[in-house]
This record gives structure tokens, C-alpha cells and sequence, in this order.
């Protein structure tokens, strides 16, 4: 069994998505309940989009600590913006390009500084939060705004949470960059070995550019879709995100010794984390345990990555 998991990440974390959801549903059948469902569905598709950011990076054998703190600022720009009666479309374009922007600058950190991405996140993400709270002055900003909200929280068709098809667009464009394009190749041979990178003409400046670029647009649109959730919007809407999206990337079954990407398993982990926290909720479990649960799922998940990655080195796993 353990053998047939190590094999297929995905497969794994879907398994355990029906029995989290066989179980809580046994505790309280309102788990089911169609409000309890889309709400995990909404939180899972915002925590796949900024998981999704995070996988590109963690596949090139670094890290984004600052995803957070993107969030958070990109949702205060949009709710600030908001309450000056901008035009939504401006206000998306605005909230999307501020994390481009703060994205590039970890890029520069890193390509220009030479510091390591945990470092250079580190103290981005205590610059970005600084700005957060220069913006606010400490307060919530109140979002009145319907659209942005329905954006998020709205059905397709009637059914279909809106938040679920953004994420779905989002998984299939990052899908199509990583797997058919040059840039995702080189995404995975950077993390892979960087010396084989260099070597093959793997222009490494560059792609480490893109990568966190596309960290910082999923984390802001993360923000941005939080806040018209909430409508409303403070310098904490993405406090623990980087941890979180660090741990749905290894339950999905990417090494944090990069190399390689596992995006289905990324959304899936993301769902199997959200349909935890509401499990919970519905328990009745008092939310001080969920760092024990959530830090255990996370140990297991790199347990089973070092026993993978043992194995692989004894020609023992065929992926």
C-alpha cells in the first residue's frame, strides 16, 4: 500500500480527500450541506492559485515566503482603490500588476543581490506587510462592492462556484507553461541540478524573473479574490498563506528539493487541506488544534517525500 502511494502523489492525496470527507461526514452529515461544500470549494480554489505560484517555485528548488504579505497588500490596493469608486476592471488591473511588480522585486532581490530566495522573501515580506499597514493605518477597509464579491463567491450556471472556474483557468494555463513550454522545462532542470541548467544554456536570471513573477500575480489575485470574499480587506488577510501553501505543494506531492511539479496533485492537496479545516469546524474541534493537524499532515507528507527520494537514488521507483 504504501508502495502504491509512493508511486502516484495524486492518487494519494485523492484518497485521502474521500476519506476525510467519508469521515467527517459520518460526524455530522452537515458537512455535505451545499453551503458547507461551496465554502470549501472557494477556499481551496483560492488556496490552489496561490499553491499553484508556490509550485513553480519549489520545483526550481526555492522558496516564496512572501506570497502572504503579496496577498494581504494586493487586497488592501483593491479595496483602497474600491473606496474611491475606481472601475472594478481598473482595480483588478491594478491589484494583478501589483504583484507582478512585487514579484519582480523578489526576482531582483535574488538575481541581483545573489540572496538566497528564503532570505530575500524573508525581508520582503516584512517590507510588503509594513506597506500593508502604511495603507490602512491599522484599519479594515470595507469593500462595497457586490461584483467583486460575486466574482468569488457566485455560482456559474447556478451551480458552479465562480472561484472554482478562476482556478480552474489558472490550473490549465500554469499546466500548459509547465509542461509544453521551454520556460517550464527550465523551471524543472534549474531545480533539478542548476550546474546542468547553466551548462544546457538554461538562462537562469530569467527564468528565476518568471517564476516569481507568477508567484506574485497568483498571490495577489489569491488577495484580491480573499478580499471580495470578505468583503473587506486588511494587512492580515494573508497571515500563515506562505506556510500553507508550502505545505498543499508537498501533500500534492512536490519535492522540496525541486526538480519536478506536481500541479493535479497541488489541487487536490488544496482541497484535501480545506475539506480538513471545515471537517473541523463541523467537529467542532477547537481551532487551536488545527497548527497540531495541519503540522502533523505536513510532517507525514515529508516523511513520505524523504522516503520517495530515498528510493528513487536506489533505482527502487519508477516515476
Amino acid at each position: 500500500m504504501l508502495k502504491s502511494l509512493l508511486k502516484s502523489e495524486s492518487l494519494a492525496s485523492l484518497v485521502a480527500l474521500v476519506i476525510v470527507v467519508i469521515a467527517f461526514t459520518a460526524i455530522n452529515g452537515k458537512f455535505l450541506s451545499r453551503l458547507n461544500v461551496e465554502g470549501i470549494v472557494v477556499s481551496a480554489s483560492i488556496s490552489a492559485i496561490v499553491s499553484l505560484g508556490m509550485t513553480f517555485v519549489i520545483a526550481m528548488r526555492a522558496l516564496d515566503l512572501s506570497v502572504g504579505s503579496i496577498m494581504g497588500f494586493v487586497a488592501v490596493i483593491a479595496a483602497v482603490m474600491l473606496s474611491y469608486n475606481f472601475p472594478l476592471p481598473l482595480v483588478i488591473a491594478a491589484a494583478l500588476l501589483s504583484g507582478v511588480g512585487l514579484g519582480l522585486a523578489n526576482a531582483l532581490l535574488i538575481t541581483w543581490l545573489q540572496l538566497p530566495s528564503f532570505v530575500a522573501t524573508l525581508a520582503s515580506f516584512s517590507v510588503i506587510f509594513g506597506l500593508s499597514l502604511i495603507l490602512t493605518h491599522g484599519a479594515t477597509v470595507t469593500i462595497h462592492n457586490s461584483t467583486l464579491s460575486q466574482l468569488v463567491i457566485g455560482r456559474v450556471f447556478g451551480v458552479v462556484p465562480c472561484a472554482a472556474l478562476i482556478a480552474a483557468v489558472v490550473f490549465i494555463v500554469m499546466t500548459i507553461i509547465f509542461i509544453l513550454t521551454p520556460f517550464g522545462r527550465h523551471v524543472a532542470a534549474i531545480g533539478g541540478e542548476a550546474r546542468a541548467a547553466i551548462g544546457a544554456g538554461v538562462n537562469i536570471p530569467k527564468v528565476t524573473t518568471g517564476v516569481f513573477m507568477i508567484s506574485g500575480t497568483l498571490a495577489g489575485l489569491g488577495g484580491m479574490m480573499t478580499a471580495g470574499m470578505l468583503q473587506n480587506a486588511d494587512s492580515t488577510i494573508g497571515t500563515g498563506a506562505e506556510l500553507m501553501s508550502i505545505a498543499v505543494v508537498v501533500v500534492g506531492g512536490t519535492s522540496l528539493m525541486g526538480g519536478r511539479g506536481n500541479l493535479p496533485g497541488t489541487v487536490l492537496a488544496a482541497l484535501l487541506l480545506a475539506s480538513i479545516k471545515s471537517g473541523l469546524n463541523v467537529a467542532n474541534v477547537p481551532s487551536l488544534y488545527e497548527g497540531l493537524v495541519f503540522g502533523g499532515i505536513l510532517i507525514i507528507a515529508l516523511m513520505i517525500d524523504g522516503m520517495r527520494r530515498t528510493q528513487r537514488r536506489k533505482g527502487m521507483l519508477v516515476v
